[in-house]
């Protein structure tokens, strides 16, 4: 029996890989582009720029803008590449403003701009990514994509504003749990999966299905990442594990076991004072894992993996469907 390739971000990325470079080295002149005329404290722009940008993560979100472009045979990709510059740079810049208000040291193992030079200037540095994106995005001329891009800002600051208001909070909603997902994580997924859709040439239905792909992708990612929170090792992760609930954010799985016998412990840590919830997480952690929660966890993700498979029917057959068929299998299976 011949052996079956493992799908890797490389397999998935390969009919998009020549465009995925030129968004990275797109991205990579962003520092160089730089105002030179600052005051003299402010000269160091470029190099603070250049160490934001300078570690690309996985890329997902604009190789899945890249990807949906190319669905109905469209080979013009100065466009897309513009897109998917723009939504990587959002990604970046909703990253460096998550550090900073989670007051976090490293990001992909590298010192993160708070923890280098400050909380002010990490956010001015967030703004300063945040609206060169905008600035990629009107580059493509196109108002609807332009739009769905500031919607999407709307969300992002929406969904982290969300999770400040309701830290420590017992008793969050699947509802609210959902909304808060979508406008974190989805709703870029989205975006990155509309406007290559719309770039691409895809009429009214097919940019719509490939919408529902984006966010069923989108939201089974953060539902498969507050699983792995529990699963995965500190190492796995680059931080601590279980660091949600050490944050005092509900997520998926301990909202299903609370649900399912684990609410004491779970109550116990959340009504603690500051200095007692070290020594009562181990219990409220160990509590979930004996609920049954991440195997429940585990099946609503596979259930969106499922809706986003099916939100391709009827897309015509090519290489970057293919793709995006990988992508889907690929997030159920990443441990990291």
């Amino acid at each position: 029996m011949p052996m079956v390739e493992a799908i890797t971000q490389k397999s998935i990325y390969e009919p998009v890989k020549k465009d995925l470079q030129s968004v990275i080295a797109e991205i990579a002149t962003i520092a160089d582009k730089a105002p030179q005329n600052a005051p003299e404290q402010a000269q160091d722009l470029d190099a603070q720029l250049g160490h934001v940008l300078a570690t690309p993560g996985k890329l997902v979100r604009p190789a899945l803008t890249l990807l949906t472009s190319q669905l109905w045979g469209q080979d013009d990709s100065k466009m897309p590449i513009k897109m998917a510059t723009a939504v990587e740079l959002l990604h970046i810049a909703t990253l460096v403003h998550d550090d900073t208000v989670d007051h976090a040291d490293t990001r992909r193992g590298h010192q993160t701009a708070s923890k280098l030079w400050g909380r002010n200037v990490a956010v001015l540095i967030g703004d300063f990514v945040f609206a060169t994106s905008a600035m990629y995005v009107c580059d493509t001329n196109n108002v609807r994509l332009v739009r769905r891009f500031a919607e999407t800002i709307t969300e992002l600051a929406r969904g982290e504003l969300n999770e400040i208001y309701t830290a420590w909070q017992p008793g969050v909603s699947l509802k609210d749990y959902n909304q808060r997902i979508y406008d974190k994580t989805a709703s870029l997924f989205c975006t990155a999966a509309e406007s290559g859709a719309v770039l691409g040439g895809g009429d009214d239905d097919a940019v719509k299905n490939v919408r529902d792909y984006g966010y069923s992708i989108g939201m089974a990612y953060q539902v498969y990442d507050d699983l792995l929170d529990y699963r995965a090792t500190s190492e796995e992760l680059g931080k601590p594990s279980a660091h949600d609930l050490v944050e005092g954010i509900i997520t998926l799985p301990a909202i299903i076991a609370a649900e399912n016998g684990a609410d004491e412990e779970i109550d116990a840590l959340f009504s603690a004072s500051e200095e007692a919830r070290a020594d009562l997480l181990p219990a409220a952690v160990e509590a979930i894992k004996q609920s049954g929660a991440l195997e429940k966890t585990h099946a609503v993700a596979a259930g969106y993996i499922d809706s986003a498979v099916q939100s391709l029917d009827g897309i015509p057959p090519s290489e970057s469907l293919d793709s995006l068929l990988s992508l889907a299998e690929y997030v159920q299976t990443r441990n990291y």
